[in-house]
């Protein structure tokens, strides 16, 4: 290698790696800031792993682990050593360094709500993203999110973690793209406490060294990355002004558009998460949906709220949770999408014979 050339990595393959199409269509969905943000540095911004509000990203579910490293819940050394090998795991998701991306499918308030409020979502293809990670300086690597354990196989993988979420995310279908950077003078032990008793997350009595940021940012070309930005249904005129400054000032002078959501029909920011408290937008699996219907009165709490919001507001909810009955993957809707759709048809239909 020619002297003070540095040495470049191309995007690395992993374990068990799951990938959609290279033409796949992803979305990054940012806030205001993390929009200026992006424009104005043109570089990717990855946070470290444990620091997503996902306390157990990177985490095995603790039934999990106890089922594979064969121990016994009720057998309190077990539990020692279930505490050792989580906050060993904890220390290692403090190596990968995250940027989520969203595969996309159809647009909902949900993805909104949870990751783009009033701001933006950023367009891009995989394998564009691919390209803009090959090459970098970094351990690169990029793959879908799965969800649930049962892709598992009775593996103990911190990379395989990285790479699962919990059932209730499912909705996001995440994609992600992840730096592994490693600080090679980081000590194993920083889980212990002062009686010498492992603990299932790193302690504060033991710091990790200071040069170990929060994030990590990498240059990239955003003209050869984006291929547009959709603007937030919920997005004020100002940010709307804005985000088309920044998108013409850096070359995409046709690639904005407005959300397919944005209409006198779509509820306010405020109504959509008052209903979303009511209804929720993350599932349990099946099996425990089926189990776990809902009461009468949380059916009738639900209705009294539906019968305080406009028609159209209630009309739209209604589509909005249709739809994603209709697509999903899991084939019959849970039960609690019956009861809540026959709920949101009753309000409907009373307002008909009105």
């Amino acid at each position: 290698m020619e002297r003070g050339k540095k040495k470049e990595m191309p995007i690395m393959p992993y374990v068990n790696r799951l990938e959609p199409s290279e033409d796949a269509v992803i979305w990054r969905f940012v806030d205001l800031r993390k929009f200026r943000d992006l424009m104005a540095s043109e570089e990717l911004y990855f946070r470290r792993a444990d620091l997503f509000d996902d306390k157990s990203e990177g985490l095995p579910p603790e039934q999990y682990a106890m089922r594979v490293l064969g121990l016994d819940p009720y057998d309190v050394n077990d539990r020692v050593k279930l505490k050792n090998h989580l906050g060993f795991l904890a220390q290692n998701r403090e190596s990968y360094y995250i940027s989520c991306w969203h595969l996309y499918r159809q647009e909902t308030l949900d993805m909104w709500d949870q990751y783009g409020e009033r701001g933006v979502a950023v367009c891009s293809r995989y394998g564009l993203l691919k390209s803009a990670l090959d090459g970098l300086l970094d351990e690169a690597h990029a793959g879908l999110v799965r969800y649930g354990t049962a892709h598992l196989a009775n593996t103990f993988n911190t990379l395989e973690f990285i790479t699962t979420k919990q059932i209730q995310y499912s909705q996001d279908r995440e994609l992600r793209a992840w730096l592994t950077i490693i600080d090679p003078l980081a000590p194993g032990n920083r889980h212990i406490d002062i009686n010498n008793f492992p603990q299932p997350v790193p302690l504060d009595l033991n710091p990790r060294n200071s040069w170990v940021p929060d994030c990590k940012r990498r240059r990239i070309d955003l003209r050869s990355l984006i291929t547009g930005v959709f603007i937030s249904p919920w997005a004020e005129a100002y940010a709307a002004e804005e985000i088309k400054h920044w998108v013409k000032l850096k070359g995409f002078p046709n690639a904005v558009r407005n959300s397919e959501l944005a209409s006198a029909q779509t509820p306010s920011l405020n109504d959509f998460r008052a209903m979303r408290h009511l209804t929720g937008s993350r599932f349990p699996e099946l099996k425990i949906a089926e189990k776990c219907p809902m009461t009468k009165e949380e059916l009738h709490q639900f209705s009294e709220t539906l019968s305080k919001v406009p028609t159209s507001h209630v009309q739209f909810l209604y589509r909005q949770r249709w739809e994603a009955c209709r697509l999903s993957s899991e084939g019959l809707p849970h039960p609690t999408d019956i009861q809540y759709l026959e709920a949101t048809l009753r309000v409907l239909d009373a307002r008909r014979s009105e």
